[in-house]
This record gives structure tokens, C-alpha cells and sequence, in this order.
């Protein structure tokens, strides 16, 4: 028993240094558009934005788990309501990825995985009625609280990459009708 412990410590060891030989810190910062989306949702596009670090966990020459933590802006524009809508979220995704060696010193990443988010403030509904609420309303707004998937292609150079990204949320924003949140945009990063 002790003899496999001793294997199975050995090989988690070599794994972890292994892995923090390849593992990069990135901050990154994206621009493009979001929405609603679902079967109630009659949306349009609005600007969206998201800025933030992750931290590449090698696990393999080309597999690597990704985790992050963004500011994220998410909303979009509606014709019962009197502008745009906007909500900030901290967002929190976990890709797992693969990376195809292209050249020397260049890579396309594919990469997926889950995030999860909680929207920390965004802007004030004016309804066509006349009436405001916040976004985040703990009666009239949207749930603060938002998962779902997210995935993205990168090339990654040197010690920079630029890639695009696709959100879709799989939690309503209310109970009361099948609106999900999605975003997609250009983001480029910096390795160190």
C-alpha cells in the first residue's frame, strides 16, 4: 500500500511541475456584442466588453485546462424599452484546451468549458410605460446570478494571442420567461 501511495505521490508530483513549466498568466481584454436569446427574447445587439486574467495549466505538451476570472459586460437593446440595457458581471470560465502546433513559436488554441458569473451592477430599465427599475431588481430585474458555456479559437504567438470567443447562458434571466444571455467578440491577451 505503501509502495502505490508512494507511485501515485511521485506521479502527481512530476504532473504539477510538469505542469507549471508550461502554465502562462495571460490578461486579456475583448470587445463585440451581445444579446438575449431564447424563445420569449425579442432582442437586438448591443456593444459588449470583457477584460481579465487566466492562467494556462499545461497538462500536456498541447492540452491545457484554463481558468479565469473577467469583468464582463453583457445587455442588449429592445423596443419595449427605452435605450439599452447593461449588465457588468465578474465571470468566472474554465476552458479546457487544446493547442495544435502551427509553426515555430505559433499555435491555434480550440478551446471550451463552463463559466459561471454574478452580476455585480448595470443600468436602469425604462420601461415603454414610463416606469424604472433596476437590471438587477431583487423583484422586477433580471437574476443576478448566470452559467452556461463558453468557447473560443486563438492563435497564440510569442507572447501574445488574439482569438474569438462565444458565451451562451443557460440560466433564465427570469422565472417568468426563457431569456438566456449570450456575447461573442474579438479578445487578444498578453502572456507572461
Amino acid at each position: 500500500m505503501k509502495k502505490i501511495l508512494a507511485v501515485v505521490a511521485l506521479a502527481f508530483t512530476t504532473l504539477t511541475m510538469s505542469a507549471q513549466e508550461d502554465s502562462k498568466f495571460t490578461i486579456k481584454a475583448g470587445v463585440g456584442l451581445s444579446s438575449v436569446v431564447g424563445s420569449d427574447a425579442d432582442t437586438k445587439m448591443t456593444f459588449s466588453y470583457k477584460v481579465g486574467a487566466a492562467y494556462d495549466l499545461g497538462i500536456s505538451e498541447n492540452f491545457s485546462i484554463i481558468p479565469g476570472i473577467e469583468f464582463a459586460k453583457k445587455g442588449f437593446k429592445s423596443d419595449n424599452i427605452d435605450g439599452s440595457i447593461s449588465m457588468t458581471y465578474l465571470q468566472i470560465p474554465i476552458f479546457a484546451a487544446y493547442k495544435f502546433n502551427i509553426s515555430d513559436g505559433m499555435n491555434l488554441t480550440i478551446k471550451a468549458g463552463p463559466y459561471a458569473s454574478y452580476g455585480l451592477f448595470g443600468s436602469d430599465i425604462e420601461w415603454a410605460g414610463g416606469s424604472k427599475t433596476n437590471v438587477f431588481d431583487k423583484d422586477d430585474g433580471f437574476k443576478r446570478f448566470d452559467a452556461g458555456a463558453i468557447a473560443g479559437v486563438s492563435l497564440d504567438f510569442s507572447q501574445f494571442m488574439v482569438g474569438l470567443e462565444y458565451s451562451r447562458g443557460f440560466t433564465k434571466l427570469t422565472s417568468d420567461y426563457s431569456q438566456f444571455n449570450q456575447a461573442f467578440g474579438i479578445v487578444v491577451g498578453y502572456k507572461f
